[in-house]
């Protein structure tokens, strides 16, 4: 059976919990990653993702009593109780762990921080072991969408609601088309970017046919289809499992929506870890 120390992803990029969040911002973008450790020394002290970022940074308060991001130290956003594996776990337990849990990553630790264990990388030996299953057998049939005119404290809202961190945009009216998809990992970073708005630039023309004189500019409500993901990436029921799975790696999506003219459902993450966690035996 494969052991965790096997997969796991190295190595593994960390803050301590006195950087601010600006840095750890900063080092996500660089290196491509959406989540870091915060150790002192060998010892583990947490663990920050962009959705943290974006939760506990975008609340309620109005912009001028929200505090610069370089002035926030990671551990008043980090999640201090991490869940760890040792390097010799099965890796039908951390695909049991993360789905029991809700998490989508695990620190392998032993003595010292030897690694990670992310859901992409659980997606990725999917695809090495191999599945005769087509996508209709795995989807889940629940699907959220919000319209592309939602704001983006709407798509926050939905998503908070239905305990759900991605969402299909669509078109509008009863037949939508599907157009994109927004994942709260998105809505972290872009929030942090423009603060929920958008400048506009509004013209007028003097004289009909004339040229259009600047009038001036004005902040407006960011919406569902100035973060989503476009085109929509999707998958059909009778798909083989594996090859949505390679769709998923390559795009670095946790879900595809599944169409076949309607939508039927989505194909995950968590699909395959429950795969996982039941086929291994």
């Amino acid at each position: 059976m494969t052991e965790v120390s096997e997969i796991m992803t190295t190595p593994v990029y960390a803050v301590s919990p006195g950087d601010n969040v600006a840095r750890a911002r900063n080092l996500m973008l660089k290196h491509g990653i959406s989540r870091l450790v915060v150790a002192e020394g060998d010892k583990l002290k947490g663990i920050v993702t962009k959705k943290d970022l974006g939760a506990r940074l975008n609340q309620a308060e109005p912009q001028w009593r929200r505090r610069p991001i370089d002035q926030i130290p990671v551990e008043f956003v980090a999640t201090c109780d991490v869940i760890t594996v040792k390097p010799d776990t099965q890796i039908k337990d951390v695909a049991a762990s993360m789905l029991c849990n809700n998490i989508s990553d695990l620190v392998v630790y032993d003595d010292a921080i030897l690694g990670i264990v992310t859901k992409h990388d659980m997606v990725k030996y999917f695809t090495l072991v191999g599945s005769p299953l087509r996508v209709g057998d795995m989807m889940s049939e629940k699907v959220i969408t919000v319209s592309r005119h939602h704001t983006i404290n709407h798509v926050i809202d939905i998503m908070e609601e239905n305990c759900t961190d991605r969402v299909i945009v669509t078109d509008g009216g009863s037949e939508s088309a599907y157009v994109g998809i927004i994942t709260l990992d998105d809505l972290g970073f872009t929030t942090l970017d423009f603060r929920d708005v958008k400048p506009i630039k509004e013209a007028h023309r003097m004289t009909p046919g004339g040229p259009k004189m600047l009038r001036g500019v004005r902040d407006v409500m960011m919406v569902a289809e100035d973060v989503m993901h476009s085109p929509l990436i999707s998958v059909k029921k009778d798909a083989k499992a594996l090859e949505a799975a390679n769709t998923m790696l390559e795009n670095n999506y946790d879900m595809l929506p599944v169409i076949n003219g309607e939508l039927h459902g989505e194909f995950n993450v968590e699909s395959i870890l429950k795969w996982l966690s039941e086929a291994m035996e």
